[in-house]
């Protein structure tokens, strides 16, 4: 299986009264993610980022996050269906795994505002990064 991973340097703005970073940081963090691993496959377009909504987003906080030291945000698993594609996510400070996360986002037909099927050559690349 391929790995995908991004390297994010935490800014003390991003930090809540007792030290952590804020959980709202670590969903934008995941899409940030997410966006640079669609980018990856071939989905770098400006406009390609529109044609994915997020349909479902789970955050498993694991352990605490801190400002100080650098996070890394590992695909660890992406899985296609039809129209969806669930990207699994995990996030490490050190050795140590922080947070954990699963997305599901839907490929849209932005002029018919309905699911559209993922097409074949993304299928493919995606399949590198199957669980």
């Amino acid at each position: 299986m391929n790995k995908f991973a991004v390297t994010i340097t935490p800014r003390f703005y991003e930090t809540d009264a007792l030290g952590h970073i804020n959980n709202a940081v670590i969903a934008a963090w995941f899409e940030v993610a997410r966006v640079r691993f669609l980018e990856s496959l071939g989905e770098s377009e400006p406009s390609s980022a529109k044609d994915w909504i997020l349909a479902s987003f789970q955050i498993d906080f694991v352990a605490e996050t801190f400002y100080g030291q650098d996070v890394v945000a590992k695909i660890t698993g992406a899985e296609v269906g039809n129209s969806s594609l669930t990207v699994l996510c995990e996030m490490l400070q050190g050795d140590s795994v922080t947070v954990k996360g699963r997305a599901v986002l839907v490929h849209m037909d932005t002029s018919e505002k309905k699911p559209a099927r993922i097409p074949d050559w993304l299928r493919e690349k995606v399949a590198a990064y199957s669980s």
